[in-house]
């Protein structure tokens, strides 16, 4: 099947670029009208934030909410309470009035916004409401807003948005990160290719690629909640893995030109046996990130869809746009004919695979010449010289001929990472978390510094009542009031609000400690545990409490509730799809378990970098940033498939020499003296991309680039390096071992080779 695509794909080139080419501009005309939607909001089903939530929907709020547009004067200035001020900010309202999407302004100088006016006088905000929800706020509706308080600023007020506002007026294009990324790739490409126009290949199909996956998360927001982080998080990784697979592939294909083979030929071959193997290694990423669907968490499926949508078009890209691409190309991406030492391939031709080698003619019989003396057995010949050994294959013999030595020495290289791991703990964000100089980070500050740290995070109450209040001094909402007011760690609790039919009551709580304090999150368990239950007991009333911090502490308790589960399922899938690959319950236990050491050492870079802060003045961060708990989670299922690219490839080189040899030493040593090259190659790609978005604000974005780095980087030489072939080595025989009884229920599957070279019958139990 899939030398057919890649032939089918090779005869018809300039009709499948064309394809690719107007789908993207297709789906960038479907943004440039429709636009891109994200949002920061997070439901959880079945918790008590959601609760609240859901039971304040009878409420008249507009779509969007109160937003906030902080004004702020120097203290040597002229205070907001003046009369030149006033008239400034009035004049300001009335013109974001008549702003479009815009239903209401409310001013601190009203009685609706009096708590909106800070003690000294310097800070306020204005609440503005709009017809639009939070994830279709754009950058140019805040803007737009920011232009209209022009009034404000002509008098000497500073005018910063916040909230969604502030999300959307910090939003950046990825062009930055990307164009370095894609650079750093071109050098790794050129040095290893030698040929500029080899080297830009794998960059435009994962350009495509991410063009199309960006455009298509970008109109799904309008669908569900999307967070701005999956998109970034998807470019991240479609970059990385479009390159990757397409590298692959060029290798093989330039192999095959160097045989002898035809463009046609060669790029169908390539599509049936490396094109094979992406789509392999697309579906272990896809399926570890489906896995992530027991998390039960709409932003949790939100997260993992993003990277698998880029995954799933770099993968198709990779089968359809590159063989037209090789098609079209054809000779010139062919290695030079002068031996090179490129990172990714030599440029002198390689052996050929047997599948390739035309069929020897057949000999008829001749009768042997009893006198004549016989052609000397292969045996009595002395050993012909072996070639010396260069680069990974000189470092694949010494690590295999040292087994122990290297398997200690690598598990040791795990322990101080592994160490690290153990104290990751899920925390809480907030915007004091983001980059000086952002518009949320300069509203957080003002309304941090004039109204105390709890203002950015306010808690909301709400309480069903079995029959409607007679008004907000209804004694059974008053003792509710009362009760939150005398509950430590509470700054404030705003009115009463009564809905229309007087059955839900809501309050505003504004805790004394920030939104990301731990001490806020106890608050919460306060509330919910001791404050609302002696109040509403016996009363068949509903209380609950929402609000940003109460829901971001019921998303971390969710995912610390699934995270095993999830953990199994995804180690599960990785095990069975290596087991179908290689036939080998052993290779299969044993990739999964080597897997984890990968994720632990970037669960220990995150911990030590972010949560300890030692990696604050270099990153760019105020200081230690506490992990969410969704990034280790969703890390998780994403390094377990990206590993899946390099374990496959080293394993098909190694079971290859294994099936034609029967020699597992000298199979290992073949095997990653083979593949160690571009295995190098390619990590060293995905990790120059990944770390290229370190240049991104978002903490959270930080902390992906700085995880999937090093695992990657971990991954393609300590553990694909040492611990890998250490292990094969010791294991002998044994790696290869199958019962007879799973043997004859797996199905039959060939990974590289197109199943051209016959399989041998495997090593089994008695």
């Amino acid at each position: 099947m899939f030398v057919t695509l890649g032939r089918w794909c090779a005869r018809r080139p300039k009709r499948v670029a064309a394809a690719w080419l107007l789908l993207l501009v297709s789906l960038a005309a479907a943004v440039g009208v429709l636009g891109s939607a994200t949002t920061e909001s997070v439901s959880i089903p079945g918790s008590d934030s959601q609760a609240a939530q859901d039971a304040a929907r009878v409420f008249a709020d507009s779509a969007s909410g109160r937003q906030p547009l902080v004004l702020h004067t120097p203290a040597d200035s002229v205070p907001l309470t003046s009369a030149r001020a006033r008239d400034a900010v009035q004049e300001a309202a009335r013109a974001l009035a008549g702003r479009d999407h815009v239903v209401a302004v409310t001013t601190p100088y009203e009685p609706a916004g009096a708590a909106a006016l800070a003690p000294d006088g310097h800070t306020a905000y204005l609440s503005v409401e709009l017809d639009v929800a939070g994830r279709d706020i754009t950058a140019d509706i805040a803007h737009d807003l920011v232009d209209a308080a022009e009034p404000a600023a002509a008098a000497g007020i500073e005018v910063t948005p916040g909230g969604n506002l502030a999300a959307a007026a910090d939003k950046k294009s990825t062009r930055r990160s990307e164009i370095i990324g894609l650079v750093a790739a071109f050098a790794v490409l050129y040095l290893g290719f030698r040929k500029p126009i080899a080297a830009a290949v794998p960059l435009a199909v994962a350009v495509v690629g991410v063009g199309i996956s960006l455009a298509v998360i970008g109109l799904t927001g309008h669908l569900m909640d999307m967070p701005s982080a999956g998109a970034t998080i998807a470019a991240m990784i479609g970059l990385g893995v479009g390159i990757d697979y397409s590298l692959f592939c060029l290798t093989r294909f330039r192999e095959l030109l160097a045989t002898g083979k035809g463009i046609e030929d060669a790029a169908a071959l390539t599509t049936g046996a490396s094109g094979k193997a992406v789509a392999f290694a697309g579906a272990a990423v896809i399926a570890a990130l489906a896995s992530l669907a027991l998390g039960g968490l709409p932003l949790l499926r939100a997260l993992a869809l993003a990277p698998g949508i880029a995954v799933l078009v770099a993968m198709a890209a990779t089968l359809t746009l590159l063989p037209a691409l090789l098609s079209l190309l054809g000779r010139r991406l062919a290695p030079a004919p002068v031996a090179g030492d490129g990172l990714v391939a030599r440029d002198t031709p390689t052996a050929p695979h047997a599948a390739d080698l035309p069929e020897a003619p057949t000999v008829p019989d001749t009768p042997t010449v009893p006198d004549t003396p016989t052609a000397p057995q292969a045996a009595d010949l002395p050993e012909a010289p072996r070639p010396p050994e260069r680069g990974w294959a000189r470092v694949a013999r010494h690590v295999a001929d040292r087994p122990w030595r290297y398997l200690l020495a690598g598990l040791a290289f795990f322990v101080l990472p592994a160490l690290a791991a153990a104290q990751l703990s899920f925390g809480q964000l907030d915007g004091g978390d983001k980059s000086p100089g952002t518009a949320g980070r300069t509203a957080y500050d003002r309304l941090e510094a004039a109204f105390g740290p709890g203002v950015n995070g306010p808690l909301q109450v709400t309480d069903r009542l079995p029959k409607p209040a007679s008004g907000p001094t209804d004694p059974a909402v008053t003792a509710v009031g009362e009760a939150l007011k005398d509950t430590s760690g509470v700054a404030a609790v705003g009115p009463a609000q009564l809905s229309r039919d007087g059955r839900t009551v809501r309050w505003q709580v504004t805790p004394t400690t920030a939104p990301g304090d731990p001490d806020t999150a106890g608050l919460v368990h306060r509330l919910r545990d001791s404050t609302l239950p002696p109040v509403t007991r016996n009363t068949g009333r509903e209380a609950h409490v929402g609000g940003v911090p109460a829901t971001q502490l019921d998303l971390n308790d969710r995912l610390a509730q699934r995270l095993p589960a999830v953990i199994g399922l995804v180690l599960a899938i990785a095990a069975l799809l290596l087991l179908l690959a290689f036939r080998s319950p052993l290779v299969a236990a044993k990739a999964a378990v080597l897997n984890l050491l990968s994720v632990a050492a970037a669960y220990g870079v995150l911990t030590a970098l972010f949560q300890w802060g030692w990696g604050a003045a270099p990153l760019d961060l105020p200081g230690p940033v506490p992990v969410p708990g969704y990034v280790p989670l969703l890390m998780f299922a994403v390094l377990f498939g990206l590993s899946m690219d390099y374990e496959v490839f080293l394993l098909s080189a190694v079971r290859e020499a294994w099936l034609a040899t029967g020699d597992n030493h000298g199979s290992v040593i073949a095997g990653l003296g083979r593949t160690g090259r571009i295995i190098t190659s390619a990590a060293l790609i995905m990790v120059c991309v990944f770390l290229a978005y370190l240049l991104w604000d978002d903490p959270v974005v930080k902390m992906f680039g700085v995880g999937l780095a090093t695992a990657v980087a971990l991954d393609a030489t300590v553990v694909r390096g040492l611990l890998v072939p250490t292990t094969m080595v010791l294991l002998g025989k044994a790696n290869w071992w199958m019962p007879r009884w799973l043997d004859r229920l797996l199905p039959q599957m060939h990974i590289e080779g197109g199943g051209e070279t016959p399989v041998p019958e495997p090593v089994r139990n008695a």
